[in-house]
């Protein structure tokens, strides 16, 4: 335990925050708009993508802690992309605040819509843009990619998960194709600028040794 002890401070520190900024943001922002499209509208609404859109936080915090115990440069790197994409994100969140419209259910009759109903109560339509299920899904698909040293299979599968937890964000309604197309352009951002970013920001130069 005392080996990943690093591990656990930093999953509890970021998801914790995560999770405050989401539940603080809900009695600080008043207005929300509206960016849905036409297209978001076909969209079906697919409830059994509810249990792949609630399996997110466990999918994270195990890639995180599988580039820890393979990689542990792999991991910083991405733990430091995974912070500078979230605080993008929160910035979005109070500039520009978000929301969509969902189905309701009210009807418990069997797993799935359980599921959505309890996740629909915890998880309100706020803070849209960008996903974070989507950007942190974006910058796990990179990591696992790049990182050789875990299982070739479990890499695929994760991979797979991971785009389809970010499909389920389209057809759970938690998120209109902006909030995606949102998503990955800041990880995009995040991934490939930070280290020219790394290079001329000396003054943050706590920042980039957490």
């Amino acid at each position: 335990m005392k080996k990943y002890k690093n591990y656990i401070i930093d999953m509890c520190t970021i998801l914790g925050c995560n999770a405050f900024i989401y539940f603080i943001s809900q009695y600080i922002i008043k207005n929300y708009h509206l960016i849905g499209s036409a297209l978001d509208q076909k969209i079906p609404f697919v409830i059994e993508f509810i249990l792949i859109y609630s399996i997110w936080y466990p999918l994270v915090i195990f890639t995180m802690f599988l580039l820890y115990k393979y990689s542990i440069d792999k991991y910083n790197k991405t733990k430091r992309i995974v912070i500078s994409s979230l605080i993008i994100a929160y910035i979005c969140f109070f500039v520009y605040p978000t929301t969509v419209v969902r189905p309701e259910v009210n009807s418990y009759n069997d797993l799935f819509s359980l599921i959505a109903y309890i996740s629909f109560k915890a998880d309100n339509p706020v803070n849209c843009f960008p996903s974070c299920h989507c950007l942190l899904s974006f910058i796990m698909i990179y990591a696992l990619y790049k990182e050789n040293n875990i299982n070739k299979y479990l890499r695929i599968t994760l991979i797979i998960l991971f785009f389809m937890i970010i499909a389920s964000t389209l057809l759970v309604k938690q998120h209109v194709i902006a909030d995606v197309i949102g998503a990955f352009i800041i990880s995009i951002l995040t991934t490939f600028i930070y280290p020219k970013i790394k290079e001329h920001l000396s003054w943050c130069s706590f920042y980039f040794k957490i």
